[in-house]
């Protein structure tokens, strides 16, 4: 802020938010650590306006919502006992639907099987488990640390949760289908996700008439939201509460063109402004007299150049 000494200060008590991000095809974790960042791979410096913030950071490719619920997809592919019928404990029971091996494996995050199965459709069914789509989606991740003290999931290195969060994209869009972006507390939380992954699909459709396109994905990315913050980011019931699911801050949309714009700040110059002083108003008073004395001499000049002519001599023959 501008203090009124006329230098850029930094706000007292200003709190680093940190940022939850999940896309389509990556997650993202962003914070302000309460000490070292031990990784330096994790670590960025942001400098805004003469004041650093040591932020841990790091983006887990193939872990936004579209490619872990393609990797899900396949990993129950793979273990079902009939390469034509494959069992969704996520989608709801009564729904089903076919797919394509070429949609599926259609992607880095999702390689071909070494050994493909040969029926190039296969139908997908839902059994509507929450208990079975809980145990296959942690499947998807490796949460042990490792060589690290403590990390995330995957052995990469992640101090502890600190301070407050926002969550948008993905987490918020998900979440605010369920209503369950109010601050809830995570026992309601997941009891409303319990819930919603035993409905069946029928109950579904008549509850959420304009939402069957993507209905049935929802318990899906529900369990994986929820299994992402408690266990891959390490959140638990005395954290949770500082998660904000949402899609604004301050008015403005959160999303990566922010996160762009924050990051540009580093160019800004860490100076202090130099203020361009005025000139006296006696001295701007003169300057304007005689400029337009000047533009109305200069147009009087032209006007009598233009319009006036001088008489001309009358000639006489003499006789």
């Amino acid at each position: 802020q501008f203090s009124f000494a006329e230098k850029w200060e930094h706000p007292q008590g200003t709190e680093v938010l940190g940022a939850l991000d999940l896309g389509g095809a990556s997650t993202q974790i962003t914070f302000q650590p309460g000490g070292t960042i031990e990784d330096q791979n994790t670590s960025i410096l942001l400098r805004l306006y003469s004041t650093n913030y040591s932020l841990y950071t790091h983006s887990y490719l193939c872990y936004g919502q579209t490619q872990a619920l393609k990797m899900l997809l396949a990993a129950l592919c793979e273990g079902s006992s009939s390469p034509q019928q494959v069992s969704h404990p996520c989608y709801p029971k009564g729904y089903w639907e076919n797919v394509t091996t070429a949609a599926l494996y259609d992607s880095p995050c999702v390689p071909m099987p070494s050994t493909p199965s040969p029926a190039q459709v296969f139908t997908v069914t839902g059994t509507g488990d929450p208990a079975a789509c809980k145990t296959a989606v942690e499947k998807l991740f490796n949460f042990s640390c490792g060589a690290h003290r403590t990390c995330g999931f995957n052995g990469i290195y992640q101090p502890p949760v600190r301070g407050q969060f926002f969550a948008f994209s993905g987490f918020y869009y998900t979440f605010h289908f369920l209503n369950i972006t109010g601050q809830q507390s995570l026992g309601h939380v997941n009891s409303t996700i319990w819930a919603f992954c035993n409905s069946t699909w029928k109950e579904l459709v008549e509850d959420f008439p304009q939402e069957t396109e993507r209905l049935h994905m929802y318990c899906s990315i529900a369990v994986y939201i929820l299994t992402l913050l408690l266990d891959g980011y390490k959140f638990d019931e005395h954290t949770w509460s500082s998660i904000h699911f949402s899609k604004k801050a301050a008015n403005v949309d959160i999303g990566w063109t922010l996160g762009f714009m924050l990051n540009l700040t580093n160019m800004i110059p860490t100076e202090a402004l130099v203020h361009a002083k005025g000139q006296q108003p006696d001295l701007w008073a003169s300057a304007i007299f005689f400029i337009v004395l000047a533009t109305v001499t200069g147009l009087m000049a032209i006007f009598l150049l233009c319009f006036w002519k001088p008489k001309q001599k009358s000639h006489y023959r003499i006789r």
